[in-house]
């Protein structure tokens, strides 16, 4: 029965400056799943593993990893015996070499049998190491091997990580493991938090102390924890409004301001009620996109309370002044935004509209308005051509088709402002106000969907058909002006939009001749590119896919035997492009 190998808790923190929220979840995970593998080669055993992060600090602890390798038995296969001896049963070179490489002599290797014959064999115990003199040798490029979407140099050093770093801390039971990274050599000192605790250095007398000695330092270690304290507070707060209400549910915003601190506090700020003159969808882009407030809504769920929730990292100090600072803030935001509503409601869609000839949509491949033009054609093009369930494409389809794009030209959308992303929402919000039919206004506010890979679908067959002609021009007019995606490269989308063209085919169950709409798609290209050979640029945009595991596409032709038996040109199950990111 072997003996049990001793294990100590083990704890590893990287500090640094503070790293964008956005990507802490992503190295969490990286982090997680190198150490495993690290562990797992060195052939140390441990117990399960938990990371912990703040903007600061990413830090990996687990409850026990072994404190030495186990010896190895090891079974070394050298070359086949007729290849170590020659004819007369001398040694070659051959041998010689493999009983040098084990340190033995040649007539101390032994022998063993397989498919090909006899051959030369080794047998040795390689003795187990020292857990931290192993984990030393490679934790410097592990903390050096995590990737983020962006990262920094800084001084001299030839090393990159998402922001400098500051400490490292590694501990196996109450000893340091020594490593280095850069000019930085781990220790047991961490640091607390900026404000609240000075920035103060502390001494970790052990992993399983860590937490606690974060919480003398004013830091919440665990994301877990402060998420939980923020929801907490966050019912505190409510609780105290005249009126009942509930904090808007927003997952995404939730995470981030999650990772934005590491000391957590909510406060409950206001705003005007002439505000509310503002769609709902504008009141909260302001709040959360860059303020990172969340909303208070009415009991009934059917409206916003002038009221926000922020988080503040830090204490409840001064809270009063803070709570004025970031109501100065926002009041300024919803100010900016009352005005662009007010001001571009003094034009009509069909003026805004016009105004689309003003603005460039690729060079050299016409105007906005221009697209616009080519996606209300094609639009009638693909109803005629099995998109539609009825003879004539609705009025209304034709109405918003020809307004389709009208609000990138308003001082709401225009210019990379954090509403931006609110386009299409605008354009149905502008229109009902200027007394556009609701169904207009419903494509208007659906035409643009899905807007990610896994994102909602329109509810209507009229805005899933504009979606798909507005995407299917863009993709022809793209690879036309040469952007076909390489890479990591894709500066228009088209994986994307490849991908919503696969996803509302499939949910229309639509039934169409993809070379014939590709060609209707690409003929008015015809008189801004006379040179273009049209039909090579309808044939170099590859028409098979498959639906991968997780809704992505893979830029290259599949197979059509991998294709359902009934795929066909003229089924959507034969659709667009395989991308291997969405």
């Amino acid at each position: 029965m072997s003996t049990p190998v001793e294990r100590l808790p083990f704890l590893l923190e990287i500090g640094s400056e503070e790293i964008p929220a956005r990507f802490i979840p992503a190295s969490m995970r990286d982090l997680a799943s190198r150490l495993e593998a690290l562990l797992a080669e060195a052939h140390l055993g441990h117990a399960p593993l938990q990371v912990l992060a703040t903007p600061r600090r990413l830090a990996i602890l687990s409850g026990g990893v072994d404190v030495r390798q186990p010896d190895r038995d090891e079974a070394v296969k050298g070359p086949p015996v007729k290849v170590a001896f020659d004819a007369d049963g001398n040694p070659t070179k051959a041998g010689e070499g493999f009983a040098r490489k084990m340190g033995l002599e040649l007539a101390d290797c032994g022998r063993g049998t397989d498919q090909r014959g006899e051959h030369l064999l080794v047998e040795r115990t390689i003795p187990g190491r020292d857990a931290a003199e192993v984990l030393g040798e490679q934790l410097g490029d592990l903390v050096l091997s995590i990737p983020f979407r962006k990262t920094m140099r800084w001084g001299e050093l030839d090393i990159e990580y998402a922001r400098p770093l500051q400490w490292l801390v590694c501990l196996l039971g109450e000893a340091v493991v020594p490593f280095a990274v850069g000019n930085l050599t781990s220790s047991r000192t961490t640091r607390g938090h900026r404000t609240l605790a000075a920035d103060e250095s502390r001494e970790i007398p052990s992993p399983d102390a860590y937490r606690n000695v974060l919480a003398g330092l004013s830091v919440v270690v665990d994301p877990e924890d402060r998420r939980r304290l923020i929801l907490e507070q966050a019912d505190v707060l409510l609780e105290g409004l005249s009126e009942i209400g509930s904090m808007h549910e927003d997952p995404d915003l939730l995470e981030e301001v999650v990772y934005l601190c590491e000391h957590p506090t909510a406060f409950m700020g206001s705003f005007e009620a002439d505000y509310f003159e503002l769609p709902d969808e504008v009141i909260t882009t302001a709040l959360k996109a860059h303020q990172r407030y969340f909303t208070v809504e009415n009991a009934a769920g059917s409206g916003l309370l002038p009221n926000f929730i922020a988080v503040r990292d830090g204490g409840g100090e001064h809270l009063e002044s803070v709570r004025d600072g970031n109501e100065r803030v926002l009041r300024a935001r919803l100010a900016d935004a009352l005005f662009y509503w007010r001001f571009d409601q003094q034009r009509t869609p069909d003026e805004h509209a016009a105004a689309l000839n003003q603005v460039t949509w690729l060079e050299g491949l016409g105007t906005v308005a221009d697209q616009t033009a080519r996606s209300a054609s094609l639009a009638a093009h693909l109803w005629q051509s099995g998109l539609g369930d009825t003879a004539e494409m609705p009025a209304e389809l034709k109405r918003a088709a020809a307004l389709s794009r009208f609000d990138l030209v308003t001082e709401m959308i225009k210019d990379g402002k954090e509403f931006t992303k609110l386009e299409g929402l605008i354009a149905a919000r502008y229109a009902a106000a200027a007394d556009e039919p609701p169904a207009v206004c419903e494509i208007l506010e659906m035409s643009l969907l899905p807007r990610s890979a896994a994102g909602l679908l329109p509810s209507g067959r009229n805005s899933a058909v504009l979606s798909t002609a507005w995407r299917l021009d863009t993709m022809v007019g793209c690879w036309l002006a040469g952007f076909v995606p390489t890479g990591a490269k894709d500066p228009y989308a088209l994986r994307r939009h490849a991908l919503a063209i696969l996803r509302l085919l499939f949910d229309l169950d639509a039934r169409v001749d993809l070379r014939d709409v590709l060609r209707h798609a690409a003929e008015p290209y015809g008189n801004l590119r006379p040179e273009a050979d049209l039909e090579i640029v309808v044939n170099s945009v590859p028409l098979e896919a498959t639906w991968g595991e997780q809704e992505s596409l893979d830029w290259t032709v599949t197979n059509v035997a991998t294709l359902p038996s009934e795929a066909a040109w003229n089924i959507p199950t034969a659709l667009f492009i395989s991308a291997s990111s969405g």
